[in-house]
């Protein structure tokens, strides 16, 4: 997977190496600089096979829904005929650990 990065341009860096310029001042022999020629190839990187799959992941999840419908959908039918039952003791139970577990 390749990624191209083209928000950088070669006024934006210090010491810009063989595409830019470096200018020196305060040396002996005065200001000099030395410039060479800009390429116009884009700078880009590759991404290793674990970090493209993290990357894929990533907006797999990004794009799941935070809520499961059919859950959801079940349990407004149950609540609709009446056959949702709640257990107090567990609700309690839950409630308790989820108050434990909180930093």
């Amino acid at each position: 997977m390749t990624i191209e990065i083209n928000s950088l341009s070669s006024g934006n860096l210090q010491g810009a190496g063989e595409r830019g310029s470096v200018q020196r001042s305060g040396l002996p022999g005065g200001n000099r600089t030395a410039a060479t020629a800009t390429s116009t190839r884009k700078d880009h990187f590759d991404l290793t096979g674990s970090a493209g799959k993290l990357q894929e992941l990533e907006g797999r999840i990004a794009n799941m829904p935070i809520v499961d419908a059919q859950a959801v959908d079940a349990v407004r039918q149950a609540l609709a005929t009446g056959s949702f039952t709640i257990d107090p003791q567990s609700a309690a139970d839950k409630m308790l650990a989820m108050e434990i577990n909180l930093p």
